[in-house]
């Protein structure tokens, strides 16, 4: 570990210069005529972007007021919206990723009444609800992408996808919500078997603690942990409309499904580059990949796409930064 952290900026540094150079090797074959006419639609979509990931942040700040239990109901909606929007612009571009963000939405709520118990568990409980849908949506795409080349056969596609995710969403549920906490029994299996040093006594206790809270809260709240989670799977939807907007935009023929497909591929490259302050390049390499994925070529519309989800990044930082002045106010902790 301490190896790591002191080769961690060097790391940095070669993932940077790599994927700037892949980047710079994209734009070199971009034929500009093509792209001024695309670059012409940007106005309208982005102005639909912006909406639709207001929406998507709208049902996150619902889901994560939902997590909060009772005293969730001593704070208003449009207080946690902004509480979370800053903590979420801080973690992505700040190196400590969610640690900073999270570390400063529950200071915001203790200053706002809200419980340093209840926050922390909120935030864990918001973040294992956000994983399980985004793994429900995982295995929704996987299913869609593989069973999809099969040829015409739509109906038995669609049915054998509805099968497979429920039975996939129940295993899922079985395995996270249960009382038995089999999550933290099967990690503590892993590490007495394996001995692998990354499951240290505090991680497995850590796993523990999740598990608990996960089972409890959706023992003693199942329908708030349902609707939480329903909100929190139409936060990633929203994520996924805004590759739909942009490529319908551009006269390119795009499913939904693939859309939310792009979304999780995307998001999973982010993950595996949170070191990097606001995943500057890892964002860009996962959108080519992923367009390619769904079988959309043309580095004109990678760049589109590029282009008008980081405009639409920097214009939601700005927003956190008048959300923070509003934060400075007296008023605003004792409402």
């Amino acid at each position: 570990m301490s190896k790591l952290k002191r080769y961690r900026k060097l790391i940095i540094a070669v993932l940077f210069i790599s994927i700037s150079v892949l980047i710079i090797r994209f734009i070199s074959s971009i034929d500009f005529h093509i792209l001024n006419m695309y670059l012409q639609r940007m106005p309208s979509m982005f102005l639909l972007v912006i909406a639709i990931s207001f929406v998507g942040y709208f049902f996150s700040s619902l889901g994560w007021k939902l997590c909060m239990g009772e005293e969730g109901m001593n704070i208003s909606i449009w207080k946690i919206f902004i509480i979370r929007h800053i903590g979420e612009m801080l973690g992505a571009f700040n190196p400590t990723s969610i640690i900073a963000g999270d570390s400063l939405k529950i200071s915001y709520l203790v200053k706002s009444g809200i419980s340093t118990k209840i926050g922390l568990s909120s935030i864990l409980l918001m973040r294992m609800i956000t994983v399980l849908s985004s793994i429900f949506l995982i295995v929704v795409s996987i299913f869609y992408l593989i069973f999809s080349k099969f040829g015409n056969g739509k109906t038995f596609v669609l049915f054998l996808l509805i099968a497979l995710v429920m039975i996939s969403g129940f295993l899922m549920a079985k395995y996270l919500l249960d009382d038995h906490l089999y999550l933290g029994k099967t990690l503590e299996r892993i590490r007495s078997k394996t001995k692998w040093s990354l499951l240290t006594s505090q991680t497995i206790d850590s796993c523990y603690e999740i598990n608990t809270l996960a089972s409890n809260y959706f023992k003693h709240h199942k329908l708030n942990f349902l609707l939480a989670f329903l909100l929190l799977t139409l936060h990633w939807v929203c994520g996924a409309l805004e590759f739909f907007i942009i490529l319908q935009t551009l006269h390119v023929n795009i499913s939904v499904i693939d859309a939310i497909s792009m979304e999780v591929g995307v998001s999973l490259f982010k993950s595996l580059g949170a070191i990097v302050p606001g995943q500057i390049g890892i964002e860009e390499y996962g959108n080519k990949i992923m367009l390619d994925v769904v079988a959309v070529k043309g580095n004109e519309i990678w760049f589109v796409v590029s282009l008008v989800r980081r405009s639409r990044q920097l214009f939601w930082l700005s927003v956190a930064g008048v959300f923070f002045l509003i934060t400075k106010r007296k008023k605003f902790t004792l409402q």
